[in-house]
């Protein structure tokens, strides 16, 4: 049989061998004889025999093996195996699953290899997918397949090659509906790979004890042994002050004061009615000083200032409720409208030394109670121990013993005296704290729950504290003339409190350089000057524990305590605040505090945080891993497949080329070769001129073919063909 098959092609071969050098038409129709593909004239086609260098003119075996196939073969195998980079990429996102981000090289290198992700997997996947589709299609014409299927299958070169084929054949097969789901895992997974890997913020929570500054009694007698009785005076406690009260008003009315510490709101401005079951308010956004308690926050030790944290603070501080102004229009007066407690004589060279404001008050302060007092010390004595929770039945007999202390303030005007008294209570509250590293604020505050001492006694019982506090607070800025800065804190918080003019001094210039406090809403004053209270008590209690860098060993600060029961953890055993008159216990106190290492800031009590430390980790998405996964598989399986089925089919790969359209053309006539694949054909044919028309066109009706000749009719509008 082979041999009858090359006979007839070596025959074949013969016969045209004579003209086989070229390809021209023959001119003009020959007449009198009918149309024929090999003799007819013009406008029916006519063309030579074509010879081609190097084509095949001997018969050979199917699917011959050389090294070219063989280096087909090795490209083929490099595709097909091109997916595995996706499933390599998402066991990669697997091992990086919840590992920190910081340092980790590997991770930054699969991060970028997930950035090229949507750009290479479409590629790779029409690529393998493509190839694969008409590998598979040669293999079924082989077999035998449905034209439908095949033609399907041949347009599946893209997305839209698929959806368009559907269109055009008008209905939806199995085999269609099964290209549109292959095609579609080639945007998915290309989004996949993309989504695959993330980061996130992983939060790791740890405990921790921290240690702030007690606004308790004991906190009190630490400045009372160091600042009013220790003899280490105001200097530091005035600069901190004027600091405080000369900050930019986006730190006095923020937060936290100029060195970080927060600041605990006031409690008295929230409405009653808007707490929890717990009695909890949600602390509101605060625009003005006169929202918060005090100028100063309280310094906090041990909170890692890179870490987010969550904590409680207990605090007590001064609320002022002042009745409304008295104006004395002459300043020789003012003796005619109040008795003095601390200044006598009263007058203008004691009063307004070096200030042009005073305060007083109306009780005596106490050193505690022993034998031979006055009534009026014993009085004293027994408001004293209130403050500190020693409770004595017999002084409520006695309504000096229990009211609220008195505050009196006279501020300078033009000559005249502004003058207002003032209730004092003392606030007890605990506030939930929140940081995000080095930035804190109070979110939520309530009532304490802890300390249960009467509202109605302050650190200003003992005569040590109140003397000190009465004198130094209005003397803090050594004025000239004109209201100090604290008057003009009173006056407006939302300015700067100082004035400078130019000129020389006179009815004028003084009428500026003072202000008039009685313009101030008396409510809004009372909160003015509790912040003022507040402020200039809290620095002269611990001057040294606001400006930072304290020092971190917890140990410094005393016993873990509650600022309620601070006074207690340097006492013995069976000796508290609560049962033991000032008297009797402050010897044994200040021996105890007194041999606490030098620096030492202040007494500290106890709170334990949660400390959140914020690492970066990768995070896989495991529902895009497992899209990609599948998609991966896919296409190297259809790879892989289709290389198989290449490797078995024995026919030309002569699907979806130009130079299929060459096989067996009567109107191209060049030699048989059907053994050779499309691309080798195309390639032996490069310069082969064809054209698409008519191939009949000295016929009424025409028939529209590939062919070569320069005799080919052109294609015409109108014109019938076949």
């Amino acid at each position: 049989m082979r041999n009858f098959i090359a006979l007839a092609w070596k025959d074949r071969s013969i016969r045209h061998q004579a003209n086989r050098a070229s390809i021209h038409p023959v001119s003009g129709p020959t007449s009198g004889s009918s149309p024929d593909r090999e003799d007819v004239g013009f406008k029916s086609w006519h063309s030579s025999l074509v010879r081609i260098p190097s084509w095949p003119e001997e018969a050979r075996p199917l699917k011959e093996r050389n090294w070219i196939s063989n280096l087909y073969l090795v490209g083929d195998i490099v595709l097909v195996l091109a997916p595995i980079f996706f499933l390599l990429l998402g066991i990669a996102a697997i091992t990086l699953h919840r590992k920190p981000t910081e340092g980790n090289s590997f991770g930054s290198k699969v991060g970028f290899a997930t950035q090229l992700g949507p750009t290479i997997f479409p590629i790779v996947f029409a690529a393998i997918i493509g190839r694969s589709m008409k590998m598979i299609a040669r293999y079924l014409a082989e077999k035998g397949a449905k034209l439908s299927t095949l033609e399907l299958m041949m347009a599946s070169q893209s997305v839209w090659g698929t959806v368009e084929s559907q269109l055009l054949m008008r209905r939806l097969t199995v085999v269609g509906i099964h290209l549109l789901f292959l095609w579609s895992l080639s945007p998915l997974g290309g989004q996949a790979s993309l989504r695959l890997l993330q980061t996130a913020d992983w939060p790791q929570y740890t405990s921790a004890k921290l240690r702030y500054l007690t606004t308790g009694p004991g906190g009190s007698m630490w400045g009372l042994g160091t600042i009013y009785d220790g003899g280490q005076g105001f200097r530091d406690v005035n600069a901190l002050y004027g600091a405080s009260l000369f900050a930019p008003n986006t730190i006095k009315s923020g937060p936290q004061d100029a060195w970080g510490n927060v600041k605990i709101p006031s409690l008295e401005p929230l409405n009653a009615s808007e707490h929890d079951a717990d009695g909890w308010f949600t602390v509101p956004t605060i625009t003005s000083a006169e929202g918060y308690s005090s100028l100063i926050g309280l310094p906090v030790v041990g909170r890692p200032l890179d870490a987010d944290a969550n904590f409680s603070l207990e605090s007590a501080y001064i609320s002022a409720r002042c009745d409304p102004f008295v104006f004395i229009p002459e300043k020789s007066n003012l003796s005619n409208y109040y008795s003095p407690q601390w200044w006598s004589p009263t007058t203008n060279d004691t009063m307004f030394t070096q200030t042009s404001f005073f305060l007083d008050t109306d009780q005596p302060g106490s050193i505690g109670y022993f034998s031979g007092q006055s009534q009026d010390q014993i009085t004293a004595a027994r408001r004293l121990d209130s403050f500190f929770g020693h409770e004595n039945n017999s002084a409520t007999d006695d309504p000096l013993a229990t009211s609220m202390r008195k505050l009196i303030m006279g501020s300078l005007y033009q000559g005249a005296v502004s003058l207002v008294n003032c209730s004092l209570s003392q606030t007890h509250v605990e506030a939930i704290v929140n940081c995000t590293k080095s930035q804190c604020g109070v979110q939520r505050i309530r009532r304490s729950q802890t300390d249960a001492r009467l509202t109605n006694f302050t650190g200003l019982e003992h005569f040590d504290i109140v003397t000190g506090f009465l004198k130094n607070l209005p003397t803090a800025f050594n004025t000239g003339a004109g209201s100090t800065p604290t008057e003009r804190f009173l006056f407006n918080t939302n300015s700067i409190p100082t004035h400078q003019t130019t000129g020389l001094l006179n009815d004028a210039l003084l009428s500026v350089l003072f202000v008039n406090l009685t313009q101030v809403p008396i409510e809004t004053f009372s909160r003015r000057l509790s912040v003022i209270l507040n402020t200039y008590y809290q620095l002269s209690v611990a001057p040294t524990g606001y400006s930072g860098d304290l020092p971190q060993n917890l140990s410094l600060y005393g016993p873990d305590t509650l600022p309620v029961s601070d006074v207690n953890k340097y006492l013995p055993r069976n000796v508290t605040a609560a049962n033991t008159t000032f008297y009797d216990w402050w010897p044994l106190f200040f021996n105890t505090v007194g041999q606490n290492p030098a620096g030492v800031p202040f007494i500290g009590a106890t709170t334990n945080g949660t400390i959140v430390h914020h690492q970066e980790i990768f995070v896989c998405n495991f529902g895009w891993l497992s899209l990609l996964l599948a998609a991966s598989s896919v296409i190297f399986f259809t790879g892989l497949a289709g290389l198989l089925l290449k490797r078995k089919t024995l026919a030309p790969e002569l699907f979806g080329f130009v130079t299929s359209m060459t096989y067996e053309n009567p109107y191209i006539n060049i030699l048989e070769g059907g053994v050779l694949d499309a691309m080798e054909r195309a390639r032996l044919l490069k310069d082969l001129k064809v054209r698409v028309g008519d191939v009949q066109g000295s016929e009424e009706v025409g028939h529209v073919a590939l062919g070569t000749g320069a005799n080919i009719r052109r294609l015409e509008r109108g014109r019938l063909y076949i």
